[in-house]
């Protein structure tokens, strides 16, 4: 007999605490007049740099791209698109890869393969990353916005 699996149920005040964290986070590498077009790099190691650019500026979000500049590599080149709502002082991935507009909760198995708590798991990455940079990467000085 199947085990029988339990929905999955999204814990909205641990979600909000991590993107709260994230947003903190985030929130070192902008100054005070962010605008769009502005860049930064975060060298993470020799072979690997970071680039964190504004794509759009609004009243009360920011969005922000982040990928790898990497020429060596072609096949995994990670790429967030995560926006900051500045009211509410949290960061939300919106796309990660080819995968964008998460649900809270995904059925599983499903078409695509994603977990039943995708949207949280990406923003845990997102996390993990924002960690990588802040114990080992460091910024370039000359790149830096403003």
């Amino acid at each position: 007999m199947w085990f029988k699996r339990r929905k999955y149920v999204p814990q909205l005040p641990d979600f909000l605490a991590l993107c709260e964290r994230n947003y903190a986070q985030l929130n070192r590498y902008l100054s005070d007049d962010t605008r769009q077009g502005q860049s930064t790099v975060i060298q993470v190691s020799a072979q690997h740099r970071y680039c964190i650019s504004v794509s759009e500026v609004a009243r009360f979000t920011t969005t922000l791209q982040i990928e790898l500049l990497d020429e060596q590599q072609h096949f995994f080149r990670p790429h967030f698109v995560v926006r900051l709502y500045h009211d509410a002082q949290v960061a939300e991935v919106l796309a990660c890869q080819h995968i964008s507009r998460f649900k809270a909760r995904y059925d599983y198995p499903n078409l695509d393969m994603l977990l039943p708590d995708e949207k949280r798991q990406i923003n845990m990455l997102l996390r993990d990353w924002l960690k990588l940079c802040a114990g080992q990467g460091y910024i370039n000085r000359e790149l830096v916005f403003g």
